[in-house]
């Protein structure tokens, strides 16, 4: 009788989980033999499945890759008798095999394959991951197969999609495919942007994701990629009232396109450093005057700020300026001057916590910069409703 998991000893544990896992290969094996026996005969068809693959899915309770996987496993199981010995001894697991076999079948009938050698990717079984191993398999299949290696790439880029569904609180879902290269680029992209930015980060990798990919994206509209003309964040198009950029009480929410309507705090955010047209209505909505655009800060305003503070100036943050937007202190909605003094380079994810998450930024007399969280004693004039409308 085995003893309770409580009562061994981490060792003892351990050993016991590399048996069990030894015990479920050779079950998975036995599996897969008698599932690829199954599907030579017609009994599924009798018992009114559409395929051995279907019957399989739904009877043995098996998602229909893993139901798909043991047959085809099985059905090459007898032409791979050593990597079946290596599974028996525990040199290999399943799913080694389940690779070999996955390349054995796609290796049959190529102009270079007379008889599938599996001892070179047995020793490489042995020796890797599974995941190294799959790499490994894909090598074999290329060298023998270049053709069908490159049709496979092609097919998944093929099937590329994405969809964007819109919730009904205004939140996206979603949902999408990507070839191998495709989805590696997106890793490497996202790779510096969802690292945690200093002491107190405690997002999960899940939000840091989340919080790469829109700053990736608003880092495509700040440096013009979306556009031929190369101009900057052209691409958001937010409507506000004078009102709703100072914060006052009682004040409509931000029209975003795409979007719908926003809190005035992200109507700050986005207007601190953005192209700002007035456009004066009269009754009815009749547009009685239209401004001409500009641009805050200048560019010469924005080379010093460069110079200066070199990227963004959240404690602990490494972002570079060019991954950076400029905040202002002071908001300009609320009479903040645009110059220097009252300038700083913030990172996407720093300059929403200063805006929607209610952080403080404070220059001391020595020019450091500190980062005071949100706090019911101690109210930024960043973050909407202002100053004057919370007295």
């Amino acid at each position: 009788m085995a003893l309770p998991a409580g009562e061994l000893s981490p060792f003892e544990l351990g050993e016991r989980l590399i048996r069990l896992r030894r015990g479920i290969d050779l079950l998975e094996l036995r599996l897969a033999r008698e599932a690829a026996a199954f599907a030579a005969t017609d009994e599924h068809m009798a018992q009114g499945s559409t395929s051995p693959v279907d019957w399989v899915r739904h009877q043995c309770r098996m998602s229909g890759n893993a139901g798909a996987r043991s047959i085809a496993t099985g059905e090459e199981a007898d032409r791979l008798p050593a990597s079946v010995t290596a599974l028996g001894e525990g040199r290999i697991g399943f799913a080694h095999l389940a690779l070999l076999a996955a390349t054995a079948r796609a290796l049959q009938g190529t102009a270079r394959e007379a008889g599938f050698d599996e001892r070179p990717l047995l020793e490489l079984a042995v020796e890797h991951s599974v995941g190294r191993f799959a790499f490994d398999c894909t090598d074999a299949r290329h060298a023998a197969d270049a053709a069908g290696v490159l049709a496979e790439h092609v097919s998944a880029v093929e099937s590329r999609r994405l969809e964007l569904s819109r919730c009904e609180d205004g939140r996206m879902v979603i949902r999408g495919l990507l070839d191998p290269v495709g989805g590696a680029a997106l890793r490497v992209a996202l790779a510096p942007l969802c690292a945690r930015s200093g002491v107190g980060d405690d997002r999960p990798r899940g939000r840091r994701l989340a919080d790469g990919l829109v700053e990736l994206a608003m880092h495509a509209l700040d440096r013009g990629f979306a556009t031929d003309r190369g101009g900057p964040r052209t691409h958001l198009q937010l409507t506000a009232s004078v009102e709703t950029v100072r914060g006052v009480v009682g004040a409509p929410g931000g029209d975003l396109e795409f979007a719908g309507a926003v809190p005035p705090a992200t109507v700050q955010r986005l207007a601190c450093d953005a192209s700002v047209r007035r456009v004066l209505l009269g009754p009815e909505s009749v547009v009685i005057d239209v401004g001409r655009a500009l641009r805050v800060p200048s560019g010469a305003g924005r080379a010093a700020l460069r110079v200066r503070d070199r990227g963004c100036v959240w404690p602990g943050c490494d972002r570079p300026s060019s991954w950076t937007n400029v905040h202002h202190v002071v908001h300009w909605g609320h009479g903040g001057d645009t110059n220097l003094h009252n300038l700083v380079l913030l990172c996407h994810r720093h300059h929403w916590s200063v805006h929607e998450g209610g952080w403080q930024l404070v220059r001391t007399d020595d020019r450091r910069v500190l980062a005071i969280p949100p706090s019911s004693m101690y109210r930024s004039w960043t973050r909407a409703p202002d100053r004057v409308a919370a007295v």
